[in-house]
């Protein structure tokens, strides 16, 4: 098996037209949002920062390996929904939260930095990873999975910006500090919904690295 993933690695580093710029540091800064049990119903609805680092490494310019660090303050506020329960229940919460994810993003073109291939495209991501935040017990971790969509270009040489939008899964109900009581009938906190979260915003970064082994094109 191990020797397969090899072969296919070196398949994808040398497949491909020659690109330098392998590695790629930067920031992003947008505004996130929570998506569970408390505050507004929609998807996509910045109402808090959000701000971090991210690293990618260009092991083909339709692929890219990707890490980020993400620092945000997550709120809900039931004054800010259009669901009439949750503005009678008037309930509300903030929660700080750090998330170290990695993962893999994928180009529809072969994206490149030096200008040797497109210097637009738009791209789709997976990754995976922790996030640590507060509860009524002391801060804790969870496993979050983000997935999303973006859109990049060249900014100046070597220099690229991004927009990109990333829903997080997360594996427990607890982000929002009120643990299910169910003698408690103002709050009905829903058990069976696992919390979302959202980052929305710009990334801003610098290539840099040797040069590929890309010799072809598939």
């Amino acid at each position: 098996m191990m020797k397969k993933i090899v072969i296919i690695f070196i398949f994808l580093c040398c497949s491909s037209p020659i690109f330098s710029q392998i590695n790629e540091i930067g920031i992003f800064a947008g505004g996130s949002n929570y998506i569970g049990d408390i505050g507004s119903t929609n998807y996509i609805y910045p109402n808090s920062y959000a701000i971090g680092g991210i690293y990618k490494w260009n092991m083909h310019p339709n692929f890219s390996l990707r890490a980020t660090y993400t620092y945000s303050k997550l709120i809900g506020d039931d004054a800010l929904s259009n669901n009439s329960f949750r503005k009678a229940r008037d309930l509300s919460f903030s929660n700080d939260i750090h998330e170290l994810v990695a993962g893999i993003e994928y180009h529809f073109f072969k994206y490149n930095l030096d200008k040797t291939g497109h210097t637009h495209t738009p791209y789709l991501f997976v990754e995976a990873g922790a996030v640590n935040y507060g509860t009524s017990e002391g801060r804790t971790f969870n496993y979050t999975m983000p997935f999303g969509v973006g859109f990049k270009t060249i900014l100046a040489p070597s220099i690229g910006i991004g927009f990109e939008t990333g829903f997080r899964y997360t594996f427990k109900d607890d982000i929002d500090g009120y643990p299910y009581d169910p003698s408690s009938a103002n709050i009905q906190i829903n058990p069976n919904n696992n919390d979302w979260y959202v980052f929305t915003g710009i990334t801003l970064v610098f290539a840099f690295g040797r040069e590929g082994c890309y010799t072809g094109s598939f």
